[in-house]
This record gives structure tokens, C-alpha cells and sequence, in this order.
């Protein structure tokens, strides 16, 4: 993690000010402010990630008093209209003050591959699947009522509304199993419930002493669509009462070839 968030970081400072401004601090000295920054940045490349593998995108902004201009560029140029139409969409009506919840069925729609995906390694790493749902077993996630982590994630399930029809180990169960019951073609319902259930469960700080290191990472990667959008508005803050715009960078390979 400590090379990724590196690299996020330093894809960050590609960022430029109107009048004077300062470059991040190394992320080990990062004020809050500064971390937000990255991964409000981390974020919007999150959105824009469409395939299920091979897809890089890179992040910034620029800004001036008229104007905030958010910059992206993929390693593959994109000129579907839909998709470059998409996170004007997105931003416009985050801009609008469209709630989060609807929010994530734009993203959804656009992000499904990815996200399909990062669903069936969650699902891997709890051993179920459409063919294998462990019927015959019982609390899949080890709940423990007594040992205080297990107590955090029971009281952030119960303050997020999990808990209001069933016990703790029967929503931790009948998550995992519909997990692995999900097709790419699945209602954005379906994928809705598991973006934010993993977003939920994911806000407890001690979750990798209730899970392995596998599943706690799988799990944030799919709560982190629900984090960037309710990150988003601070973003638009920024731009004030500018025009905000969104560019893509093409980028090209040279390739060079040497003379003897």
C-alpha cells in the first residue's frame, strides 16, 4: 500500500494555482487537508476506471479565478461520447445537490465492469459463489458479540439500518452469499446494497482484526465508490462561484529508435 499511495500522491502535485500556491508536503508530513486533496484526486480516477483490467487513469485540476478545470488522461484515449459525457453528468448534478444514493447509480451504470469484478474477488475471498453458497455453514465472518472490534462493527451496522430486521450473523451471512450470487447482469440494485454495505462496514477502523487482510481490502475497494462521492462536494468548494470544466489529456507513446 505504501507504494500506491506514493504514486497517488505524487500524480496529486500535478496541480497548478491561480496566484500563489505551494506543492504537497511529502505524504508523511501531510496536513488533513492535504490528504483529503489526494484523495478527492484518488477518487475521481476511481470513477473513471471502466474496464476490468487494463484500465490507468491519472488525476488533477487546474484553477484560476474563472475557472476550475479538472484534468484526466487514461492510458488508452477514450472517445465514446457516453463516457466522456458521464463525468460532466456526474459533476453537474453533484453540483446541483443531487443526493449520494442517486449518485451511485450514474456510477454504477458506467463503472458495472469494474465494479462486477472487484465483487467477484470479495467473493472468492469468502469461498462462495453462485455454484458454492456454504448454505451448511453458519457465521461466515466469525462474529464474536463479546470481543470489542466485533462490537464496533455491530454498532456501525445497526447505526446504518443493517440490523433492523435480523441478527448481526444473519446480515453478515446473507451478505456474503449474495455476493457470490451477483452476474455482471444483476440489477444496480444489487450492486447499489453492495457498495454500500461495504462502505458501512469498512468505516469501522479495526475490521482487519474481524477479517483477513484480503477481504478488508476487497471490501474498501468497493465501499470507495460511496467514500468519493460524499467527497466530492468538498472539491466543488474549491471551485467557488467558478466555471467548472473537465478536460481529458491525450497522452501518445514516441516510440525511439536508435541509429548506429
Amino acid at each position: 500500500m505504501g507504494l500506491a499511495e506514493d504514486y497517488i500522491h505524487g500524480l496529486s502535485q500535478v496541480q497548478y494555482h491561480f496566484g500563489s500556491g505551494r506543492d504537497l508536503p511529502a505524504r508523511s508530513h501531510a496536513t488533513q487537508s492535504d490528504r483529503d486533496h489526494v484523495a478527492i484526486l484518488d477518487g475521481l480516477a476511481l470513477l473513471l476506471v471502466f474496464a476490468p483490467k487494463g484500465d490507468v487513469v491519472a488525476t488533477s485540476y487546474w484553477r484560476s479565478a474563472k475557472e476550475l478545470k479538472l484534468l484526466w488522461a487514461k492510458n488508452e484515449p477514450v472517445d465514446d461520447s457516453g463516457q466522456l459525457r458521464y463525468i460532466e453528468d456526474l459533476l453537474g448534478n453533484i453540483k446541483k445537490g443531487t443526493k449520494a444514493d442517486e449518485l451511485l447509480y450514474m456510477v454504477i451504470a458506467m463503472c458495472r465492469e469494474k465494479i462486477f469484478h472487484r465483487v467477484k474477488k470479495l467473493a472468492k475471498s469468502f469461498g462462495v459463489s453462485q455454484e458454492k453458497q456454504r448454505q451448511k455453514e453458519s457465521n461466515l465472518w466469525e462474529f464474536d458479540e463479546t470481543k470489542e472490534p466485533h462490537q464496533k462493527l455491530e454498532a456501525v451496522l445497526k447505526a446504518a439500518g443493517w440490523l433492523e430486521y435480523k441478527p448481526t450473523v444473519y446480515v453478515l451471512d446473507n451478505f456474503t452469499r449474495f455476493v457470490g450470487t451477483v452476474t455482471r447482469n444483476s440489477e444496480s440494485a444489487d450492486f447499489w446494497n453492495i457498495l454500500y454495505f461495504s462502505w458501512s462496514v469498512t468505516s469501522v477502523a479495526d475490521l482487519n482484526k474481524v477479517l483477513n487482510q484480503e477481504q478488508v481490502r476487497y471490501l474498501g475497494k468497493l465501499g470507495d465508490y460511496v467514500r468519493i462521492i460524499q467527497h466530492m462536494p468538498s472539491l466543488l468548494k474549491k471551485a467557488g462561484k467558478a466555471e467548472i470544466t473537465v478536460e481529458q489529456v491525450l497522452t501518445q507513446c514516441i516510440l525511439l529508435i536508435p541509429f548506429s
